[in-house]
């Protein structure tokens, strides 16, 4: 993994001509088949680690062979803070809820399996919440992570045309204090870019995250001071169900 890790750092500082924190331009890309995304996002990393959560995909396929591929309910996918919210169908009541996180997915994994736990189940609106894992790796700068999001965006105008798409901002926690600004600036990227796109939506659920001496609190999270309990997802169901309601 260290390797496929270098890899890409050496593929992001050639493209930028040496400066990693090169303005890497989001514009919506024309995305004609399967195969084309990749070859974008292989111009910005080496795509071969994109398959590390095969495992829980296959899992997923073979429910809903088994039972059905449930269709045109709000599409919930994304890392392990979707994946763990055990309790998102009946906190977000009444909206018809598929939730599909998976592993610690990353915005460019997202990218990868959008034919498979994105398309098929057509969904009414998407919801989103990648960026936490992203910003652990260098390579995947502000930059890079909003140019992940610019093809999903571009994958779902084509093949989903007409599918509203919200973006959850990545999320405040102790364990990844050190990472906060990285994360701070790729919010406001990507809010900036659904602000001046149509169909695309931002939610902010960071600001009930902090106390009132604006420390990140500590009583919303599990032990592991990473991933939310209970109250931390009753923030967020209160916040998210507010923005389904107002735009959908």
């Amino acid at each position: 993994m260290r390797y496929i890790y270098l890899l890409i750092f050496i593929i992001i500082i050639k493209i930028s001509g040496g400066q990693t924190e090169t303005a890497i331009k989001p514009e919506i890309i024309p995305v004609v088949d399967s195969s084309s995304y990749i070859k974008i996002l292989s111009e910005y990393m080496d795509t071969t680690f994109f398959n590390r959560y095969e495992d829980e995909i296959i899992k997923y396929e073979q429910a809903d062979s088994a039972q059905g591929v449930p269709k045109e309910k709000v599409l919930f996918v994304g890392s392990s803070s979707f994946r763990k919210w055990y309790n998102i169908e009946t906190d977000l009541l009444p909206f018809p809820v598929l939730n599909r996180g998976f592993g610690g997915s990353t915005m460019p994994e997202l990218d990868y399996y959008f034919f498979r736990m994105v398309k098929p189940y057509k969904p009414s609106a998407i919801v989103i919440y990648e960026g936490d894992n992203d910003v652990l790796a260098p390579f995947l700068t502000p930059e890079v992570i909003l140019k992940s999001f610019s093809i999903f965006v571009s994958l779902t105008k084509q093949y989903l045309p007409g599918t509203k798409i919200f973006f959850v901002s990545i999320k405040p926690s102790p364990a990844r204090l050190k990472y906060l600004r990285k994360m701070q600036t790729t919010n406001l990227l990507i809010k900036n870019y659904c602000n001046k796109s149509e169909n695309l939506f931002y939610i902010d659920i960071t600001k009930p995250m902090f106390d009132k001496k604006s420390r990140i609190r500590e009583d919303i999270f599990r032990n592991d001071r990473l991933h939310m309990n209970e109250k931390g997802y009753k923030i967020w169901a209160d916040i998210i169900k507010k923005e389904l309601l107002e735009n959908l």
